[in-house]
C-alpha cells in the first residue's frame, strides 16, 4: 500500500513521512513538495491514501486542492481518502466542498492526531478494498472481506485461516506473502500470526498475549520484538476522538 504525501515544508513532510512509516509499516510514504511533483507520482504509481498540504506556495491554480481536484478527475481515485493538512480553517472548508475529501487536520498538530485519522480513513476505506482471495488445501476457492478475517496462524507450512464464521488450512503460501497482500489492519504481532487489529479486545503487556473478539475468544501470542510496537497501536487506536 502506498501513500502520496505532498507538502511544501520539507522538514514537515520528512516529520510526517516518518509518523506514518514507523506506526504503519506496510504503508510505502512517496513524497512531494508541490502539485507538479505530485502529479508526476500519480502518474507513475497507484495510490491508497493522500495526506495534501493546501498552502503549496504555488498560488491556488496549483495549490492543494487543485491537486485534490485532479485526482477526483482520475477514475481510480474517485473515492480514495485524502486527508488535507492546513492551518486554516476556510481551507478546509473549501477543500471539502471542491474534492469530497475524507477528513483534514489542522496544524499545528501532534502525532497522535494524525495517526488517529489515519486509522479512522484506512477503517473507512476498508470497504473498498479488493477481496482477500485464497484456496484451501482441498482446492476450493474463497473470496473474503478483509474485515471477515480475524487472524492467519503459520503452522507446519500449512496456513491456518480464521474467520468471523469458520476456518480453514491454505498451503502453499508463506507467511510473508499473505501480510504484503493484506490491507493496513492487519499487522504481524508473532514470527508466526497475523492479527487484524480491528478485532482486538485487549492486550496484556505482561503475558504478551492478544484477546481478540472472536466467536469463541481466541488468545493470541504476541513475539519479544513486536510487544512496543502493538502496545503503540493498541494504545492509539483507543485513545477517544477529539
Amino acid at each position: 500500500m502506498k501513500a502520496l504525501i505532498v507538502e511544501d515544508n520539507v522538514a514537515q513532510l520528512n516529520g510526517t513521512a516518518a509518523i506514518i512509516s514507523e506506526v504503519f509499516r506496510d504503508i510505502e510514504c512517496l513524497t512531494a513538495v508541490s502539485y507538479d511533483e505530485g502529479v508526476e507520482l500519480i502518474e507513475d504509481n497507484i495510490f491508497s491514501l493522500f495526506l495534501l498540504d493546501i498552502q503549496l506556495g504555488e498560488g491556488t491554480d496549483k495549490d492543494g486542492i487543485a491537486l485534490g481536484e485532479y485526482i477526483r478527475s482520475l477514475e481510480p481515485y474517485q473515492t480514495t481518502p485524502i486527508l488535507f493538512i492546513t492551518a486554516l480553517p476556510d481551507q478546509a472548508r473549501r477543500a471539502i466542498h471542491s474534492t469530497n475529501c475524507y477528513d483534514y487536520i489542522m496544524k499545528p498538530f501532534d502525532q497522535s492526531d494524525l495517526i488517529k485519522t489515519i486509522q479512522r480513513l484506512l477503517k473507512l476505506s476498508i470497504m473498498e478494498e479488493p477481496l482477500v482471495e485464497l484456496t484451501d488445501r482441498n482446492g476450493v476457492y474463497m473470496r473474503l472481506k478483509p474485515d471477515e478475517l480475524l487472524y492467519i496462524k503459520s503452522e507446519l507450512r500449512n496456513m491456518h485461516v480464521f474467520t468471523v464464521k469458520e476456518s480453514f488450512v491454505t498451503a502453499g503460501l508463506r507467511l510473508a506473502d499473505l501480510e504484503a497482500n493484506l490491507p493496513s489492519c492487519f499487522v504481524r504481532c508473532h514470527k508466526s500470526y497475523i492479527i487484524n487489529m480491528h478485532h482486538v479486545r485487549s492486550f496484556d503487556r505482561k503475558t504478551a498475549a492478544l484477546l481478540l473478539d472472536t466467536p469463541r475468544p481466541a488468545l493470541i501470542p504476541v513475539g519479544r520484538k513486536y510487544i512496543d510496537y502493538i502496545y503503540m497501536l493498541i494504545n492509539t487506536h483507543n485513545q477517544p476522538d477529539k
